[in-house]
Order: structure tokens, then C-alpha cells, then sequence
């Protein structure tokens, strides 16, 4: 097989790292590799999700995730992707403490999500913790307002 110069339109060896005639450098497809990180995976038996792929079995039902059998390896995992509404669920969590009725709003938008388990989860976690925080402050502002502390 031959490399055709973009530049000159000259043939050059198909291991050639220059073109003959005209210098051209040709560049080298590097393959790229995406990188997948697993948070979690499911059962493909008991459904059960879970989080330590150390393992190597499900904990709730013994079910084998991996299987070698005649120098052949089978893989029984499912992956369960990413949740589409990662921005929402941070924000939701910094909200939470710094601003808790934003986060109740946060929280609330998170918790109503459809088919999001991970936004849903988020998002009861973050409306426990806007209550928690909000009734802290107003705590907070009523002991400073009683001590004389804080005046308008």
C-alpha cells in the first residue's frame, strides 16, 4: 500500500514518515481510547445495585459477574450510566448548605426527575439537609436577635 501526500499528491512507502519529493510530515493515527468509570453496576439476577466491583459476586444472591470456562472469560455486567442531571445534583448539595431554601429547590427539581434513581436519591438527601440547615439559621438568627447581638 502506498501514502499519497496531501500537499504534492506524490506516492510515498506506506512506512514513511516524510514525503520524497516535497517534505510533507505525515501525521500518525493514534487510536483513541475513551475511558469508561463505572460507579456502579446491577445484578443481572436480583437486580441488586452494587458499588464494590471488588467482589467480583453479587453479595445479596452469589450470582458470578465473571465466569472462566475453557480459557474464555464471560462478563455479566450492566452497566448503570451516568445521571443527566449531575450539575443540578451538585448545586443542589452546595445550595443546601450555604443557601437552604435554594436548595429546597434544588432538591425538589432533583427528587421529580423520572427514571433518574441517582437524581432522585440527590434529591431527597438534599431536601433533608435544606430543612436541617434552615432551621439551624433561623435558630442561629433568633439567639442573635434575643442577645441583643444583631440590631437593625
Amino acid at each position: 500500500m502506498v501514502k499519497i501526500c496531501p500537499q504534492c499528491h506524490s506516492e510515498n512507502k506506506d512506512e514513511a514518515k516524510s514525503c520524497i519529493k516535497c517534505g510533507y510530515t505525515f501525521r500518525e493515527d493514534v487510536p483513541y481510547y475513551h475511558r469508561v468509570q463505572l460507579k456502579s453496576i446491577r445484578c443481572p439476577q436480583c437486580h441488586n445495585v452494587i458499588t464494590n466491583l471488588s467482589y467480583g459476586f453479587c453479595p445479596k444472591c452469589g450470582f458470578e459477574f465473571q465466569k472462566k470456562e475453557k480459557n474464555v472469560t464471560y462478563n455479566y455486567l450492566e452497566v448503570i450510566p451516568k445521571s443527566e442531571h449531575e450539575n443540578s445534583i451538585t448545586f443542589g448539595y452546595i445550595f443546601s448548605v450555604f443557601i437552604p431554601i435554594i436548595g429546597l429547590v434544588y432538591g425538589i427539581y432533583n427528587f421529580t426527575r423520572k427514571g433518574d434513581v441517582e437524581a432522585k436519591k440527590a434529591g431527597i438527601n438534599q431536601i433533608i439537609m435544606s430543612v436541617l440547615f434552615l432551621v439551624m439559621d433561623i435558630t442561629y438568627f433568633y439567639f442573635l436577635f434575643n442577645m441583643g447581638l444583631f440590631k437593625f
